[in-house]
């Protein structure tokens, strides 16, 4: 049994189809959908999210956004978003040393905008570990 499944990134689709599980990082922490869930209707945090296919699992980042579970669709749009694979590891690290050293500028002076720069440093850490994960699996 399987769910119609539509994850859509500033408007654009990123996956459609049927798929047997999906995983994402949702408000209260991660969350797996299997056909038949319970109606839901939830924010996500930025992160990494899992598709599964049968025997075939795709992995995308996301970077907020909404879940909506219904008995015939699983429906997710985000601000943002990509597949894990296509994330060069050397731009995800860039931006994650970048964020950091604006919070940390930020800080220091006391900048209003630190909750801002906060919530980048935030994505940029998520997106990284999404990409590290994605290489892992590659290896295993």
């Amino acid at each position: 049994m399987a769910v119609k499944t539509r994850l859509l990134a500033s408007q654009k689709p990123l996956f459609e189809g049927e798929c047997d599980f999906i995983v994402l990082r949702g408000a209260d922490g991660d969350l797996g959908v299997l056909p038949g869930h319970s109606p839901l209707l939830t924010w996500l945090k930025p992160g990494e999210v899992m598709v599964r296919r049968g025997e075939k699992e795709d992995y995308f980042f996301l970077e907020d956004g909404f879940l909506e579970v219904l008995p015939e669709r699983v429906s997710v749009m985000a601000k943002r978003g990509e597949r894990c694979d296509a994330i060069p590891l050397d731009r995800a690290e860039s931006m994650r040393k970048a964020a950091e050293e604006a919070v940390a500028r930020a800080s220091s002076s006391g900048d209003e905008k630190l909750a801002e720069l906060s919530r980048e440093l935030e994505v940029a850490s998520a997106r990284l570990e999404a990409v590290e994960r994605q290489r892992r699996r590659g290896r295993e």
